[in-house]
């Protein structure tokens, strides 16, 4: 297991190794304090609109006592080509705004929602807005985008006037609370009935200049675009927030490694943000070629990126702040979820030998058949245990020194095969646990970084050991 107060030599080391000097610039000027309203200080967690489907987690699961901002997953970009329409739209308006709390089961107060009377507001907003009452500390953004919802980002930054309609049409409905109507209950939605709920917005768009899930119309302007895009954000936020005596927060989930700079103008950009979420996870998946930690720490020189010395957290961190990203804008990305690998090779338990994941399903939440278990996923398996360091059901728990990453192995795993039935095979499993993810706390703390960011709540253990080990930010 790592020893947490390696992590400010490692990060000397691999600026030596890459290098990259940071120092001088770094203390050439104090960093300017945080804007009134936006935490100095910041532990931020994905809260997605399907959760309450999948898992069954609700607002009312969130340990809003181990963290101050929760980014709510997603608003939608819109653009109709045929109309020239601009949109910005709740991804999903039953569990946004109109589900009914008939019970108080599931209510962060234990109070069933009073069903025509209740301000026209139901679903998870509704339960943000009380949960936010009773943890006044609480930030509440809206993230745009994401990996299955950025198709029309390029199109929306590709003119000063989609700019400014955009952004004009996030703070409608978000900051504003604009919601529409004539969904079902009837009186659910309206003008203004979701205001105070959201604090700022976080742009995710994945990726400026490159293909995602469908993205339309994409350029190499998109790179010079984006800064423009988040320009006209940070303007129109501020110009709203004069009008109500308050700051409203812009923040970005943004690259890691060197993709960061092809995608990005990067320290131009991130001058328009509050902080910069950075996704240093998916490192490697389960489409690489060998059997790999979904996330590292710091540098293996066997991971099949490893020429790339910001292949990892250290090393993308070090990259950021060479590139002109104050430190106190770095926000750490940490998965709570991992990677599954079958039929490994025996060599090294696995790691970095081909895999074959024949019979997995992306879209599975059980963890003997998921791509992506989570660690919630894995503890309920009883794969692992909540504080990561013991395995079980025939799992063994590794720890690989050089990233600084834990992992499961077993030479005889059994899987439901979902495509030639029930079968046993070599299995590895890369995850995070409290100890890796403790170390990216120990890196915030001694680098003087902005915080931590997780995706996703719903994947942590019942216990949240997963966000327990970052709280210490807060502190």
């Amino acid at each position: 297991m790592p020893s947490i107060r390696r992590t400010a030599a490692v990060l000397a080391a691999v600026l030596v190794t890459a290098g990259i000097a940071v120092a001088a610039p770094a203390q050439a000027s104090p960093p300017k304090p945080p804007k009134p309203d936006a935490p100095d200080k910041v532990v931020s967690a994905y809260f997605t609109d399907w959760s309450v489907y999948g898992r069954g987690y609700f607002v009312k699961d969130i340990p809003a006592d181990k963290l101050n901002v929760i980014q709510y997953a997603f608003g939608d970009a819109v653009y109709d080509p045929a109309t020239g329409n601009v949109g910005c739209n709740v991804l999903d308006p039953w569990a946004d705004y109109q589900q009914v709390y008939w019970g108080g089961e599931n209510s962060v107060d234990g109070q069933p929602d009073d069903f025509g009377a209740n301000g026209n507001l139901y679903g998870n907003f509704n339960q943000l807005k009380k949960l936010k009452a009773a943890h006044p500390h609480l930030k509440v953004e809206i993230s745009l985008g994401g990996w299955t919802k950025s198709k029309w980002f390029s199109t929306l930054a590709s003119t000063a006037e989609l700019r400014q309609k955009f952004a004009a049409a996030c703070i409608d409905t978000f900051i504003k609370g604009n919601l529409p109507t004539g969904g079902w209950p009837e009186d659910a939605g309206g003008l203004g009935v979701a205001a105070g709920i959201f604090d700022g917005i976080d742009l995710d768009w994945e990726y400026p200049t490159a293909v995602a899930d469908g993205n339309y119309n994409v350029s190499p302007a998109d790179r010079r675009n984006a800064t423009l895009l988040a320009a006209e954000f940070r303007k129109q936020l501020d110009a709203y927030g004069a009008t109500t005596g308050k700051h409203y927060l812009l923040t970005a989930a943004l690259p890691a490694a060197t993709s960061s700079t092809r995608y990005y103008e990067l320290k131009a950009f991130v001058k328009h943000l509050d902080w910069a979420n950075i996704m240093t996870y998916d490192f490697n998946v389960a489409s690489s070629p060998v059997v790999a930690h979904n996330t590292l720490f710091t540098r293996d020189p066997k991971d099949p990126n490893a020429k790339n010395h910001t292949w990892n957290t250290v090393g993308t961190v070090a990259y950021y702040l060479a590139n002109g990203v104050p430190a106190n804008k770095i926000v750490v990305g940490v998965p709570f979820y991992g990677q599954q690998y079958l039929r490994t090779g025996s060599k090294n338990n696995g790691l970095y030998t081909p895999f074959d994941n024949t019979g997995l399903d992306p879209n599975q939440l059980v963890a003997d058949v998921a791509v992506q278990p989570s660690f919630h996923a894995l503890v309920e398996a009883g794969y692992v245990s909540e504080d990561g360091r013991t395995g079980g059901n025939g799992y063994q728990v590794g720890w690989n020194k050089l990233a600084g990453e834990p992992y499961l192995y077993s030479a005889a795993a059994s899987h439901p095969n979902l495509t030639t039935g029930p079968e046993t095979v070599r299995t590895f499993i890369a995850y995070s646990s409290p100890a890796s993810i403790g170390e990216r706390t120990a890196l915030i703390e001694k680098l003087g970084l902005r915080g931590a960011m997780a995706w996703e709540l719903s994947q942590d253990s019942d216990s949240g050991a997963l966000i327990s080990a970052l709280a210490p930010i807060l502190e």
